[in-house]
């Protein structure tokens, strides 16, 4: 767990595992989610969590799916994956870390503590959070974010071959155009490549 949750968590995040009989499966970068869980009555219950997250990414994704574990131990299958029992079981889970005196940094906390007011069904979906978030991401440290580019700036992204103008943002998604006129909405979050010669806005 070291080498995936921050150190003041490793203990607890092992006693965790332990107590509820996780399987905890480490697996490689899902663009679709961060984890996931699957309970197995009488044979554990298997949570998987992406490879390639930061620590901190890692360690609340870890709470998030150990919600949904708790909350199907209490609520059985019935429940809203993402209802307010969730949410409380969330909102407890988080708790014993969320008060260790020096586990989150100070704006990090700042920005749990607005998240956990209402958890989103993914903190992919908390931009605030997740600007936060990033700065203690070492891979992402001197990576360009679409959130972070003024409206009428030109880019490129990952998997897309056109060239892309920012028009407008939205909650957790930013509006964007190609040259041809065609508008797709973009993850703010979304990391891209600032094309050079921006004449054409």
């Amino acid at each position: 767990m070291v080498r995936y949750v921050p150190r003041l968590a490793v203990e607890y995040c092992a006693e965790l595992i332990i107590f509820h009989q996780l399987h905890l499966h480490i697996e490689k970068e899902r663009k679709s989610k961060y984890g996931d869980y699957s309970p197995h009555n009488g044979q554990g219950n298997r949570i998987s969590i992406n490879h390639n997250l930061s620590k901190f990414d890692f360690l609340i994704t870890f709470i998030h799916e150990l919600s949904h574990h708790t909350a199907f131990v209490k609520f059985g299958s019935r429940h809203d994956p993402h209802g307010e029992e969730w949410k409380t079981e969330f909102q407890r889970n988080m708790v014993p870390f969320y008060e260790h005196e020096t586990l989150f940094p100070s704006d990090l906390k700042v920005a749990i503590s607005k998240h956990m007011r209402n958890p989103k069904y993914s903190h992919s979906a908390d931009i605030k959070l997740l600007q936060v978030l990033k700065k203690y991401d070492e891979s992402k440290v001197n990576t360009i974010i679409l959130a972070d580019l003024p409206n009428g700036t030109l880019f490129k992204m990952k998997g897309f071959d056109e060239v892309l103008k920012k028009i407008e943002k939205l909650r957790t998604y930013n509006l964007c155009e190609t040259f041809k006129g065609k508008k797709y909405r973009v993850h703010a979050m979304v990391e891209v490549i600032l094309v050079e010669n921006q004449t054409n806005q």
